[in-house]
């Protein structure tokens, strides 16, 4: 299994940092027009899978596959969204993108030098962040 890559997206819907372990046939930072894109579709599937849901609660976590990729997508309670990319042999990794959450909690979130709006700088947080990732299982070079 491959993780591809990871978005953190600002209550916004506003990019925030973004980091890719496997090199797609892009191999960049998406353009914003993209990112854009990405961001409302992950807002129209929310809205879908809460539509769907036979409960009343909000749909804060789901996955989707394709022939190509695994998308896991998990929304903070403070409206962060985070999106993981992996291959589509991946099972859902939710408790996975929780723990960064936390992660982002602890380096960005409660960091005075950091604003929750801007681009993550934060070097602690990108490479605990990249350890955390490299010890998955899921993680393959």
């Amino acid at each position: 299994m491959t993780v591809y890559n990871l978005y953190i997206f600002d209550k916004n819907g506003n990019c925030t940092y973004y980091r890719e372990w496997t090199k797609t046939a892009q191999g960049e930072v998406p353009a914003k027009n993209q990112l854009k894109l990405l961001h409302g579709m992950l807002v129209v599937l929310k809205t879908f899978c809460s539509k769907l849901s036979p409960t009343e609660s909000d749909v804060t976590r789901f996955s989707y596959v394709t022939n190509n990729y695994r998308l896991h997508f998990y929304e903070a309670p403070t409206m962060l969204k985070i999106v993981l990319n992996t291959d589509n042999n991946c099972a859902p990794v939710q408790e996975e993108l929780e723990t960064v959450y936390r992660i982002y909690t602890e380096f960005v979130s409660q960091n005075p030098l950091c604003s929750c709006e801007e681009p993550v700088t934060s070097q602690l947080f990108i490479d605990t962040l990249d350890a955390y990732i490299r010890s998955l299982q899921i993680f393959k070079k």
